[in-house]
This record gives C-alpha cells, sequence and structure tokens, in this order.
C-alpha cells in the first residue's frame, strides 16, 4: 500500500486527510471533486501512477473533452485543484509526519466575528452573509458529500447524499429544486 501512487489513493489520501483534520474538510473535499472529475478520462493503465502523468497534457485532454459539461472556470479549478491533490499526495507518500497543508483565510474568519456567527446573528442581517457552508459541518458518506448550510439567522439547511462527482447539470436540478419552493 505504501507504493500505490494510483488515482484511486490519491482519492483516499484526501478522505483521510479530511477526516483526520490534516486539512480542512471542505478543502479535501474540493480536491477530490476536482481529482475525480479529471481523472474520469484516464485510461486504467494511467490510473495507475500518478507520478508518471504528464499533467497538463492531462488537464488539456479533460478540458478538451468535458468543455460541454462545465464553464471554462470550472474546468481551470478542476485542473488546478488536481495538480495541488497531487501535490499534497505525492509530498504526503514522501515524508506523512511532516506534510503542511496551506489554506486560505476567508473573509469570514479574518473578521471578528466568533465561529458561533450564527446563533448570535440579528434577525435582519443580510442573509447572503450568511449563505456559505459550514466546512466545520462537512462529512463524507461513503462517495457522497453531506454539509450544513447557513441561510439566515437560526435557520441551518442539512444537505446530505451530494454525489462527490455532481455534474453542472445535476446542480442546476437541485437550484432549480430549491427556488420552486421559494415563496416570492
Amino acid at each position: 500500500m505504501a507504493n500505490d501512487h494510483s488515482t484511486d489513493a490519491v482519492i483516499l489520501f484526501l478522505q483521510h486527510a479530511g477526516e483526520r483534520g490534516v486539512m480542512p474538510a471542505a478543502t479535501a473535499q474540493a480536491l477530490a471533486v476536482g481529482s475525480r472529475n479529471v481523472f474520469g478520462i484516464l485510461s486504467d493503465k494511467e490510473k495507475e501512477d500518478v507520478r508518471k502523468l504528464k499533467l497538463d497534457d492531462v488537464i488539456k485532454r479533460f478540458t478538451n473533452k468535458r468543455a460541454k459539461d462545465f464553464n471554462t472556470g470550472s474546468l481551470k479549478e478542476y485542473g488546478r485543484r488536481t495538480k495541488k491533490a497531487i501535490e499534497l499526495f505525492t509530498a504526503w507518500r514522501a515524508d506523512p509526519t511532516n506534510l503542511n497543508v496551506k489554506t486560505r483565510v476567508t473573509q469570514t474568519r479574518a473578521t471578528s466575528r466568533p465561529p458561533t456567527y450564527l446563533a448570535e446573528a440579528r434577525a435582519d442581517d443580510a442573509p447572503s452573509a450568511y449563505a456559505q457552508p459550514n466546512a466545520e459541518h462537512a462529512e463524507w458518506t461513503g462517495n457522497a458529500y453531506q454539509t450544513t448550510l447557513p441561510v439566515r439567522a437560526g435557520h441551518l439547511i442539512t444537505i446530505s447524499n451530494i454525489p462527490t462527482d455532481l455534474t453542472k447539470a445535476e446542480a442546476d436540478k437541485l437550484a432549480g429544486l430549491i427556488r420552486m419552493l421559494a415563496i416570492e
């Protein structure tokens, strides 16, 4: 197993890293989703060892093959996330005890608002200020993702069983369902 550098090993590493706190769960999830999409265009032989991949060529193939499924920004982001996932995975394989995952500080964390901001939020606060998924409540359940989303003060929605390979068309379908529930 220690010599396994397959695409499956990369995904298992990301799941493990998110579950064990090596990196934020939301970061691990995002890297895994991007990587799964890019890895989906590889042959079985190519999936055996990520160190042998010419990543720029793979990402270009992915972009060409999946251009109709994703917008340009998503294609680029999936490529970037796949590169980052493989970089972290190979660093972890080389020296698991010294893996250092650098993450950026988001605007909400940089503010003085405490982590329990939702419970303390006033009813007149703008919903968009709180409509970000809470990474602390995100988790994997098999091949699916679950997260809690604050909609407004005092209202949390839990979304579960989201496929880790959710397509844009499927996301649009879910968004349509939510829009249908809204009161005008």
